[in-house]
């Protein structure tokens, strides 16, 4: 690879878009010969016509709306961190409930490990019942908990 001794002042005219007005009939007959000028002139151009191009077309926003739409950003994170912890609890809460839920079922689940002489059928009838609606209670309870400790909305 050869690197020509004008190159670098072809490449500054080039990005400056002052080709080829911007530079003597030398600087042009040199560019027409050297094939690396010829190569930085003719794609260098385009991409430099281009950046001008979107120079003039780009729209700055008012500092007001850059500031609305920063304070609106840091917003929606503030809330989504806070969304987090909150589902951890919510998540920690649940897997207590249920913990405490099988402990109490484990305890009274003592009550009755008698024979089957020595509790009557009417203190199992008593203590069933209740037993029964606790625990279907906590079972169809506990999806929906579940549920919004982990829904992101």
């Amino acid at each position: 690879m050869t690197n020509c001794p004008q190159e670098q002042e072809t490449l500054s005219i080039v990005q400056a878009g002052r080709w080829p007005d911007g530079c003597d009939d030398a600087m042009r007959a040199h560019a027409a010969a050297c094939p690396t000028c010829g190569d930085i002139v003719r794609v260098g151009s385009l991409i430099a016509a281009d950046y001008h191009a979107s120079l003039r077309t780009s729209h700055v926003p008012a500092s007001g709306v850059v500031w609305w739409r920063m304070q609106r950003r840091a917003r929606q994170e503030a809330i989504r961190t806070a969304s987090r912890v909150i589902t951890v609890v919510q998540a920690i809460a649940v897997a207590a409930g249920v913990a405490v839920a099988i402990g109490i079922l484990a305890a009274t689940s003592r009550a009755f490990s008698f024979g089957a002489g020595d509790v009557s059928k009417a203190v199992l009838a008593q203590w069933s019942i209740p037993l029964i609606i606790a625990l279907a209670s906590w079972l169809m309870l506990a999806p929906v908990a579940v549920y919004l400790a982990v829904s992101k909305d």
